[in-house]
């Protein structure tokens, strides 16, 4: 049986916002800071480089937990993709101290829906919890456009090869 990915991401309080991810027996829970990267932008770009025409697309979102950061890595070949997650315990990212923490394998799309249907949620409460003020930045709307395009194009694809 596959297993699949669970996706979550809390409204923002204070400048940082909790996410969780979870496949199989594979869980990480954690608090990252809205600065100093553009994570959810850069999340947001990764997830559309799996689903753009490339070759093999790579992208990285980084998370920042303080003192700890998170790289997500997200990796596609062929029709499959992967994420894995690299815990540095401190700012200074010595490779001799990164850990892998979470990884997950699964068809692009199906690596990518739980990511955009929970960012799609996301900037639905974003109204109500006030998303600019609570995050410190600006949700990636543009960017989230075209992730929703790239989604929307390669459902297309796939029901018209089946």
């Amino acid at each position: 049986m596959k297993e699949t990915l669970e996706v979550s991401f809390e409204s923002p309080q204070s400048g940082f916002m909790s996410l969780r991810l979870r496949a199989g027996g594979a869980r990480l829970v954690l608090g990252a800071a809205c600065a100093p990267y553009d994570s959810l932008r850069e999340l947001i770009e990764a997830l559309s480089a799996l689903l753009s025409d490339g070759d093999a697309p790579r992208a990285v979102a980084r998370w920042n937990c303080e003192p700890e950061e998170y790289d997500f890595e997200l990796a596609a070949a062929g029709e499959g993709a992967s994420l894995t997650v690299t815990r540095h315990p401190r700012h200074a990212r010595r490779p001799e101290e990164a850990r892998q923490v979470f990884a997950h394998a699964a068809p692009r799309l199906a690596l990518v829906l739980p990511f955009w249907r929970e960012l799609r949620e996301l900037r639905r409460r974003g109204a109500e919890d006030v998303f600019e003020q609570n995050w410190r930045r600006r949700f990636p709307e543009s960017e989230l456009r075209e992730l929703t395009r790239l989604v929307r194009a390669r459902k297309r694809q796939e029901r018209r090869t089946r």
